[in-house]
């Protein structure tokens, strides 16, 4: 019996004894902490490069009185569009919405109409071929409403990586120049947090000012603007003598 009652209580002993050699540990990294000097920061940092890709949105859009004639000129617009995309080669085209809707008459004996629309986009890496191919697509009768240069997701995700390792250098220099002035030194980073802002929306071009286009017989153009991706990173710094 006495052998029983030693086992059980021996592990109650010990686990008390382990718990309380944590507590001043901890304590003590907190008063260290505390007699630091904190500094609150925030850094930034952005990159440019070219974009690597141009994206054309397109609608089709048909109006009949039969709603079966109003889609069908849609379809024949979209098919059409389809197979120039594929036979420029490199382009990658997304049909995307449809939307069929009638439209009554004015008047109480005016026949109503139905309107059909489809929106379509095409992208490319440059515009040696996206470009020809837009005018191609006005002169079939398609409303070009947005031309635009943009950053693919990969080359932003990557973009942002470097963006992001310039704000935490930035911070870095911040925190050395700033403890050097105090007569200080940086002991560590207690914490650190970064995030990217978002990517700029692209601006696409007025409806208007896309059938001004399309009555010309020249394809658009469009100039690749240089893009810049930000971050921003926030930290607290530790000093001391």
């Amino acid at each position: 019996m006495s052998r029983f009652f030693s086992l059980r209580y021996a592990a109650p002993v010990a686990c008390a004894m382990a718990m309380f050699s944590i507590g001043p540990a901890h304590a003590q990294d907190s008063k260290a902490e505390d007699s630091y000097t904190k500094l609150d920061l925030t850094g930034s940092g952005s990159v440019e490069a070219p974009p690597d890709q141009l994206t054309a949105s397109f609608r089709a859009q048909s109006r009949d009185s039969s709603a079966a004639a109003a889609q069908q000129a849609v379809n024949t617009q979209v098919h059409k569009a389809a197979e120039l995309a594929e036979q420029a080669g490199g382009v990658t085209a997304a049909i995307l919405h449809y939307s069929v809707s009638e439209i009554r008459g004015e008047k109480e004996k005016q026949a109503s109409s139905w309107s059909a629309s489809q929106t379509m986009t095409f992208t490319a890496p440059d515009g040696k071929t996206l470009l020809p191919l837009t005018g191609k697509l006005q002169a079939n009768g398609l409303l070009l409403e947005g031309l635009e240069w943009s950053l693919s997701p990969q080359k932003q995700q990557t973009l942002l990586l470097e963006a992001e390792k310039a704000a935490v250098a930035d911070l870095k220099k911040q925190a050395e120049t700033l403890a050097a002035s105090l007569g200080l030194h940086v002991v560590r980073f207690a914490t650190v947090s970064v995030s990217g802002t978002p990517f700029p929306r692209p601006m696409f071009m007025a409806a208007m000012a896309a059938r001004s286009v399309a009555d010309a017989a020249p394809p658009p153009s469009s100039t690749m603007e240089t893009q810049t991706v930000r971050a921003s990173a926030n930290a607290t710094v530790l000093l001391a003598p």
